[in-house]
């Protein structure tokens, strides 16, 4: 399948989806700053979907600076994936990912995300279902999966060779076992197993895991044969990861806060002002009065009341 995956130029260096934090104000500053290779939404339940597509309208809104932006889809219910699936690409996005990787008690406790890897009956059926749709809405989207190298214990090769028997155009692999979460060591070595496997048929393999800036990304792909490395949490409250040997000074910063919190106001209702408070949390750093500052933030709810915050600041 020719998809945008084939023409980015390598190594890829994206911006990984993640729950609650990639969502649009977030994507805007990032793309403003320094915009990644490729971006991903935060994940979207099938199950909720379906039930409940309005409540996603906010999670699925992007601009075509955005672009190529990927949907991420977590779930376990087959029917779900093809309903969400077809909904998802009348809304223009580049590509579908299915998340078999996530490490939440809640997502694992319904067979969903990380719980995936192993279980070849469900995923086949998933897999069917998404590809099901793609095929019915006669549209050539890529799909593409963000997993990793095992639940407790490496299961890389058995894995990464059955998600190969479907025609999907990229696989993200992050490099810690599912009972580590986010924490711990990244094993590269496992993650190059599953970049080989992947290359044999002609499937991106990106890498993904305590990746610090885009420095490191490069490297790392080039020292492990990797397409490409996904960048998360060194982005949280730090859009310039992805700038070379850039570090933002204490003005710069507050201008981005402001503007963070201007799109924040402008895209949510006012009761969720509240979403763009963890990003308060992040940003200050590296300058006297930091501390101070994040918790002044913190308290605010509104864009006129972080003005009169960072006011003092400068």
């Amino acid at each position: 399948m020719i998809s945008f995956w084939t023409k980015i130029k390598k190594p890829i260096v994206g911006l990984s989806p993640m729950d609650g934090v990639t969502d649009f104000p977030m994507r805007e500053i990032q793309c403003e700053i320094a915009k990644p290779d490729v971006i991903f939404t935060e994940f979207i339940s099938a199950e909720g979907f379906v039930r409940n597509p309005g409540y996603f309208q906010k999670h699925l809104y992007f601009t075509e600076r955005q672009r190529p932006i990927v949907a991420q889809v977590f779930g376990y219910t087959p029917p779900y994936f093809y309903e969400t699936v077809s909904q998802l690409m009348s809304l223009g996005f580049d590509g579908i990912d299915i998340n078999m990787g996530c490490p939440s008690r809640k997502v694992l406790g319904k067979g969903g995300g990380g719980a995936l890897i192993g279980n070849f009956k469900l995923t086949e059926e998933i897999m069917c279902s998404c590809l099901k749709a793609i095929e019915n809405m006669g549209n050539n989207i890529p799909l593409s999966v963000k997993t990793r190298i095992g639940k407790k214990e490496f299961e890389t090769e058995s894995w990464i060779n059955f998600l190969t028997k479907f025609p999907i155009s990229a696989v993200t692999v992050h490099g810690r076992l599912l009972k580590q979460r986010c924490n711990g060591p990244v094993f590269w070595q496992e993650v190059q197993k599953a970049s080989k496997i992947l290359k044999s048929k002609n499937i991106i393999c990106l890498g993904n895991g305590g990746v610090k800036d885009i420095n490191e990304a490069e490297e790392l792909a080039l020292k492990f044969e990797l397409d490409g490395i996904l960048i998360g949490q060194s982005s949280l409250g730090n859009p310039w990861v992805f700038l070379n040997n850039y570090f933002p000074q204490k003005e710069e910063i507050i201008e981005t806060i402001i503007e963070h919190a201007r799109k924040v106001e402008e895209f949510y209702p006012k009761e969720r002002f509240v979403t763009v408070l963890k990003h308060f949390s992040w940003y200050p750093r590296g300058f006297e009065g930091c501390k101070s500052l994040k918790r002044e933030l913190l308290k605010t709810r509104s864009l006129d009341q972080v003005l009169a915050v960072v006011e003092k600041y400068r």
